[in-house]
């Protein structure tokens, strides 16, 4: 018969890869520090965790490589926007 446990968390509010990304980070610490964890159990459950802090890594820097994308294009928007006034008063 295996033992339950109760455990009281606070709750987790994930709104951008980086949440999950300290969600996984937290859990996977406890997976280690758990010493009752059957070590094949232990390794796949951190198997699993591995791969999905890699996805939310990609999902993390993909935000971030569209943010820059959208600086640019708004600059450059700006930049014609102000080129047509000059044009404009001329």
């Amino acid at each position: 018969m295996v033992a339950m446990r109760t455990v009281m968390a606070t709750p987790t509010v994930l709104h951008s890869p980086a949440d999950v990304l300290a969600l996984i980070e937290e859990q996977v610490n406890a997976v280690r520090a758990d010493p009752t964890t059957d070590p094949t159990e232990r390794a796949r459950t951190l198997g699993m965790l591995a791969g999905l802090a890699l996805r939310a890594m990609d999902s993390r820097d993909l935000a971030a490589r569209l943010e820059a994308v959208e600086r640019v294009l708004k600059l450059r928007k700006d930049a014609e926007r102000e080129k047509d006034n000059r044009s404009k008063r001329r």
